[in-house]
């Protein structure tokens, strides 16, 4: 405990020696606490005197790296200090939508790491990996107790080294080692594209990559060809990237010069604006945007752009609110700076940073505040006078509920039972015809006595309260009238179980095709199935599908 302290106190001492040499560069003194000043001299004579006199050995990588992060984590969440191996990917992540890896995307299920999705043509695919896959070593490791995150950067590494991990597989009895050669994964920037029904083109962007726009231009073209009326641009879950790719991307749908976003920085500093630049544009056709509470930056960009030109619908849940603009300072030993240099504000004025969890660029959040984080409700307009809010994200025109997961249908996806039972189908029909694929009954009651041949484990609320209502009446002496009854209500929620499979039909279809189609038919195949069964998606096509409703919410209510 006193070695903590000890290691504290230097983190501290060194902490405020850096303060004063950020702030010398500007002045000669610095204040950190309260109204005291400190100068350059007097810091470093107490760094000099820990040298000279602590009891230990100063580590002072240790105590610097504690005093840059110390520093850093007074600012915003988003400013933060790069070693070089998060540098490199950083850059490769965002401008490029590349890392060194294995191509497989993975998940904490069961206490297990499984892999839930396998990109086409990579060195995961070459070797064999499958979905289902449970990952038991990484080299020479046990994988039992680490998280997702600590496999990911065992899994990561330079392109050309190798991996050994081995897995379990339902069906075979040992473990299948794998070595597996690392190499530049890119991550699909557009994943899919499609033509839905009532002549909607679908198009899902994952992230403004630094060839997102060529890419939603390509998509476009394709539909325009297939004589798509509306379009659909699926931004859910999209973390963001490059700014200059989201302003091209709005480009896509407003016209040349059209502002679509400016940033300002530091008090005093100059204002920039971006607008649509001169390119392919496809101004008049209907469009709907697509969000949740994980599209961040970039594509709030895009859309609060096409909202306030009053171009589209935005349509699902309100937006994560991430409303500043970072850049990448390259520092000594191949170190980087991420600093926040601006924030960014739509057309119509709005900021829409908002306080509360911290984006990173997988998609993934976890709770940090920036102090310099204000709400902001102030009221604004769109170009045609609707009104909308700064602060808390980009909020709908029209909001979607995104549907609830019973405990059923977690506990079997926990459980990794669509995954397994898409192995076993695909085994046995390893052909099929993707375009009148479907999810039948008979699936469904293969799917049932598939999961009870496999001792699935899964207890409802009401078997839970049932659980510990017995509990309690077997610490009382229940007569047997009482335990009797008990017996008969759990006949009867076992009775309800298996209506259960009934009520929740459309969310075991989709979860289970969903699965099959990305065994038979890739990454493109799990996007085309679930399009076809997303409960957003389709209320989104309600919108696009019905001419009166979709003008009335832009303001042009034909009635008038």
């Amino acid at each position: 405990m006193w070695a903590n302290n000890r290691k504290i106190t230097l983190a501290l001492l060194v902490f405020v020696g850096l303060l004063g040499a950020v702030w010398i560069i500007r002045q000669d003194r610095a204040q950190a606490v309260g109204d005291q000043q400190y100068d350059l001299k007097l810091l470093q004579q107490v760094v000099e005197r820990i040298r000279a006199k602590y009891v230990d050995d100063l580590n002072e990588g240790e105590a610097y790296d504690a005093a840059i992060k110390g520093m850093l984590g007074t600012l915003d969440p988003y400013t933060e200090f790069l070693e070089k191996k998060q540098s490199d990917e950083m850059k490769m992540m965002q401008i490029q939508g590349k890392y060194g890896g294995l191509g497989i995307r993975i998940q904490k299920q069961e206490n297990a790491l499984v892999v839930v999705a396998l990109f086409d043509d990579t060195p995961a695919f070459e070797v064999g990996l499958q979905t289902g896959d449970r990952i038991v070593r990484i080299e020479e490791s046990s994988t039992a107790d680490i998280d997702v995150s600590q496999a990911a950067d065992l899994l990561r590494g330079s392109p050309g080294t190798s991996v050994k991990i081995s897995v379990s597989r339902d069906g075979e009895d040992a473990f299948i080692d794998f070595t597996v050669t690392r190499a530049i994964i890119t991550i699909p920037v557009v994943p899919y594209v499609g033509m839905l029904e009532g002549g909607t083109g679908y198009i899902k962007l994952n992230q403004f990559t630094e060839d997102a726009s060529m890419q939603v231009e390509q998509a476009l073209k394709q539909l325009q060809a297939q004589g798509a009326g509306g379009y659909l641009l699926d931004l859910r879950g999209n973390p963001g990237g490059l700014l200059e790719q989201a302003v091209d991307v709005a480009g896509k749908f407003l016209p040349e010069d059209r502002l679509i976003v400016y940033t300002m920085g530091r008090p005093g500093s100059d204002q920039r604006s971006y607008h649509a630049p001169e390119s392919y544009t496809l101004e008049d056709a209907p469009l709907v945007v697509l969000v949740d509470r994980y599209s961040a930056s970039a594509s709030e960009i895009v859309a609060g752009a096409i909202q306030d030109w009053d171009r589209g619908v935005v349509a699902g849940q309100p937006t994560f609110g991430k409303a500043s603009v970072q850049q990448i300072f390259p520092m000594d030993q191949g170190t980087a700076l991420k600093i926040t240099t601006a924030r960014y504000y739509t057309p119509s004025g709005r900021l829409i940073q908002k306080t509360g969890e911290r984006l990173d660029e997988s998609g993934a959040s976890d709770s940090a505040m920036g102090e310099t984080d204000v709400p902001d409700r102030t009221s604004y307009e769109t170009q045609i006078g609707r009104t909308v809010y700064g602060g808390g994200g980009i909020a709908p025109d029209v909001e979607i509920e995104v549907p609830a997961y019973p405990n059923l249908i977690r506990a079997l996806n926990s459980q990794s039972m669509f995954i397994k039972f898409a192995i076993h189908y695909v085994t046995n029909n390893p052909v099929a015809d993707q375009a009148t694929f479907d999810v039948t009954d008979e699936m469904i009651d293969a799917f049932r006595r598939f999961v009870e041949a496999r001792s699935f484990t899964y207890t409802s609320v009401a078997e839970q309260s049932l659980d510990d209502l017995e509990e309690i009446v077997r610490v009382r002496a229940p007569t047997d009238e009482v335990m009797a009854s008990l017996a008969d209500l759990r006949g009867k929620l076992n009775r309800q179980r298996e209506l259960e499979y009934a009520r929740h039909r459309d969310l075991l279809v989709a979860r289970i095709g969903t699965e099959i189609s990305a065994k038979l038919w890739g990454t493109a195949g799990r996007y085309a199935f679930a399009a076809r069964h997303d409960p957003q998606i389709r209320a989104s096509l309600e919108i696009l599908n019905d001419e009166r409703e979709y003008r009335k919410l832009l303001g042009d209510d034909p009635a008038e």
